[in-house]
């Protein structure tokens, strides 16, 4: 009744101008700007919450995204993504909301265009790179983990920012390829590392939502490992908050597999959301990453001071290791040691590296941290 009554009233505004491009969503055609600056004034006024719609019970709130100009585009498919663009700019208020594309909002969507197409190149010839951000642990004055980080470079765009193309792969049913292709890496190296495996405790990687809903998801990483002969105790799955808390089923299938291989799970992103921590609860973390938002202010405020360590606290007494993401600063360090944090990770200590760099990040700690051993060793 509500889509019907929208058609009606929009036609006898826009006459046939008007048209409806999927379940919920027109299109309206204007000729001038004069007739676009028009029409959206109408529009406006039509879907206002005191005179929407009268000839039905229920009110909904509208997006209205306008394009200027658009024989811009070479065809109407690029209309139509734009126009769904714009409208994912929109603040999520619940309230009817305007977005009007400009010279910015048009630059960013030819941008993602372009990412979205290299995507496809990228996977087919595997032109992802993995990079190990190490993990430091101030109980044992070394880095004992690591995690590794997907990196795409663009050789027009330069290095593309993770949760770009991390999130373009998701809307294109493309994250599970990538996530095999990056898994396959990490296990490669691990394999021609085997020092990896003395040093640290494990490796950490992310999962998508979209790789712990697909079938055999879970089967198909545990079955990589065992073909480099990677023990499955060394490999740390991350799962970020929004997923945890949207436990179902097909997530409870993969984390069942995971823990019944041994593979360790930890919880990502804590804070960065509304976290349901009985939901939380439910799936057999060992670790978590407190988010750096947490952060923000610790070392001025008082009262955050302390509610970052209350989370601390809590968490540890329930037998969970605690990470301190996004740590930059020597008195974020020093407050963190004081909260009996266990790991921490961020630029303080060491940015995400390539392979290379990582290891000789490795072998001049274990070599600095021997060489203080055996001094101290020698006063005594």
């Amino acid at each position: 009744r509500l889509i019907l009554s929208a058609a009606r009233q929009l036609h006898r505004l826009c006459g046939d101008n008007v048209f409806r491009i999927s379940g919920k969503r027109f299109l309206i055609f204007t000729f001038s700007q004069e007739q676009f600056e028009l029409y959206l004034d109408e529009l406006k006024n039509l879907f206002h919450p005191d005179t929407a719609l009268s000839e039905t019970v229920v009110y909904s709130p509208v997006i209205i995204s306008g394009i200027s100009h658009a024989e811009r585009f070479e065809d109407g498919g690029s209309i139509l993504d734009y126009a769904q663009y714009l409208e994912s700019l929109a603040p999520n208020t619940g309230l009817n909301e305007t977005v009007r594309d400009t010279d910015k909002t048009m630059e960013r969507f030819l941008y993602l265009k372009k990412v979205e197409q290299f995507l496809h190149t990228a996977i087919t010839n595997d032109l992802f790179e993995v990079y190990y951000q190490p993990v430091y642990s101030l109980k044992e004055k070394r880095y004992i983990t690591l995690e590794a980080l997907s990196r795409l470079y663009h050789p027009e765009l330069g290095w593309i920012p993770p949760n770009i193309f991390i999130q373009i792969a998701e809307k294109n049913h493309l994250v599970d390829r990538i996530t095999n292709l990056q898994f396959r890496r990490i296990c490669r190296f691990i394999q021609e590392h085997p020092l990896l495996t003395d040093r640290l405790y494990n490796i950490k990687m992310n999962l998508s939502p979209l790789d712990l809903i697909q079938t055999n998801s879970s089967s198909r990483l545990i079955r990589l490992m065992d073909e480099y002969g990677v023990k499955h105790s060394f490999i740390q799955f991350e799962i970020t908050e929004t997923v945890a808390t949207e436990y179902n089923s097909a997530l409870n299938k993969a984390v069942d597999d995971f823990a019944d291989s041994g593979i360790g799970l930890c919880l990502d992103d804590f804070g960065s959301g509304y976290a349901n921590l009985n939901t939380v609860m439910q799936l057999p973390f060992s670790a978590i990453k407190l988010d750096r938002s947490l952060l923000n202010k610790i070392c001025e405020d008082p009262r955050s001071a302390n509610f970052y360590h209350s989370i601390v606290s809590s968490f540890q007494n329930m037998g969970f290791h605690v990470i301190s993401e996004g740590v930059e600063t020597a008195d974020e360090v020093k407050l963190l040691s004081d909260y009996g944090v266990d790991m921490i990770q961020g630029f303080y200590f060491s940015k995400p590296l390539p392979s290379e760099k990582l290891l000789d990040l490795l072998e001049k700690s274990y070599s600095s941290k021997e060489r203080h051993h055996i001094c101290h060793y020698c006063l005594h």
